[in-house]
């Protein structure tokens, strides 16, 4: 029957349509151009199937009922700190709109959270939340993100955020601020949407106490962020980019250099090929937070993409992102970041380190470093993270 494969594509095809009208950011045509409309209409009618045999169908609603007063926001199953900063940020929209706002998240990202001015409490097991909710905001409909929703929330209704979105590479940022403003009962205008739509974290003063004991040295210092986990996305040039820096008749601001212990033989190579340059280590040193509370207080942040980009884009300071291959800046950063970004056609660094340079120091001196390196006060970022 010739309507077969036109009723399967339709179906199929809420799994690479935003459910909201608004414009996203996504490489919907690269996605479309090797999907099997027939793997994601069977991806989707297993989910929405395993909602109906679990008993959850009748509970879930399609928006966000004003009278609801305790939420559990559900995200699991997604182990990255740069997606789940991304998929969070829209927890904005729900400042002041309930009597509490609990997270469910993984054991690994609970530091992200346990400063967090937005949600209540924070916890990796249910077992570890006060419970009472009136409401689910269920992030992902993954056999991984519902499994505690149906083991230890069966009876409470739910809304799902991506559903059976689960498609294309996306701005996961304006995602989430969509799909929130749409389940609201008054969601808030699309200019709000702009200009909120970024990520946000929080830290604590015990974070804050560490990066004083660390004492950095006093005026601008620029922060770079070495190491990574997938070669095509990791810079490994960053030597050449403080090189040309340093050449410059401002020269170049100590360089803070942060990162986990993949980076730490980076930090090794940087630090003896340019002995001109004042480095502060703090590669392997200190928690997330404590790094969010350290790249608050630097004038420039340089980050490959990766989870240290997002972290300083939550710290809201200028950040220069690198950025390759099918990620395209526009699924990392949106208007209401401070950051600028290159492109490199496969890997980060396929992107000359002349043009790194050349863009890092534009952003420098627009933050006013440049002339506190000649003694003047500089003008520090705003902090409003």
């Amino acid at each position: 029957m010739s309507w077969v494969p036109e009723a399967v594509r339709r179906y199929a095809a809420a799994t690479w349509t935003p459910p909201f009208e608004a414009e996203l950011p996504s490489d919907r045509a690269r996605f479309l151009a090797g999907v099997s409309p027939w793997r994601a209409a069977r991806r989707r009618l297993m989910r929405e199937l395993s909602l109906v045999l679990h008993g959850q169908r009748a509970l879930q609603r399609l928006r966000i009922d004003p009278g609801v007063r305790r939420v559990l926001w559900i995200h699991q199953g997604t182990p990255q700190v740069g997606d789940s900063l991304m998929d969070l940020a829209a927890r904005q929209l729900l400042a002041d709109r309930f009597e509490r706002l609990d997270l469910l998240t993984e054991a690994h990202l609970l530091p992200l959270y346990q400063a967090d001015r937005l949600f209540t409490a924070v916890a990796a097991r249910p077992q570890d939340l006060p419970g009472g909710y009136d409401l689910i905001l269920l992030h992902s409909a993954s056999s991984r993100g519902t499994r505690d929703k149906f083991r230890f929330f069966r009876d409470v209704p739910f809304v799902h955020l991506h559903g059976v979105y689960t498609g294309p590479e996306f701005n996961r940022t304006l995602f989430g601020f969509h799909r929130v403003a749409a389940l609201l009962a008054q969601a808030p205008a699309e200019a709000e949407i702009r200009a909120r739509a970024r990520t946000v974290m929080w830290h604590s003063a015990q974070d804050e106490a560490a990066i004083e004991a660390a004492e950095l040295p006093a005026g601008p210092l620029l922060a770079v962020a070495v190491g990574g986990v997938r070669d095509w996305r990791t810079c490994s040039r960053w030597g050449e980019v403080l090189e040309r820096l340093a050449r410059r008749p401002q020269g170049c601001p100590p360089v803070v250099l942060v990162g986990a212990a993949n980076g730490l033989e980076m930090r090794d190579r940087l630090v003896a090929a340019l002995p001109g340059v004042r480095f502060v280590d703090r590669v392997d040193r200190h928690s997330l937070p404590e790094v969010h509370a350290l790249l608050q207080r630097c004038a420039l942040v340089l980050a490959a993409d990766g989870g240290l980009l997002h972290v300083a884009q939550s710290a809201d300071v200028p950040v220069l992102g690198l950025f390759a291959g099918i990620i395209d800046p526009a699924f990392r950063v949106t208007a209401a970041n401070r950051t600028r970004w290159l492109h490199g056609p496969e890997r980060v660094d396929d992107i000359d380190p002349d043009r790194v340079a050349a863009l890092a120091g534009e952003m420098l001196a627009e933050t006013g470093a440049d002339v506190a390196q000649g003694g003047a006060p500089a003008s520090m970022p705003s902090r409003r993270a």
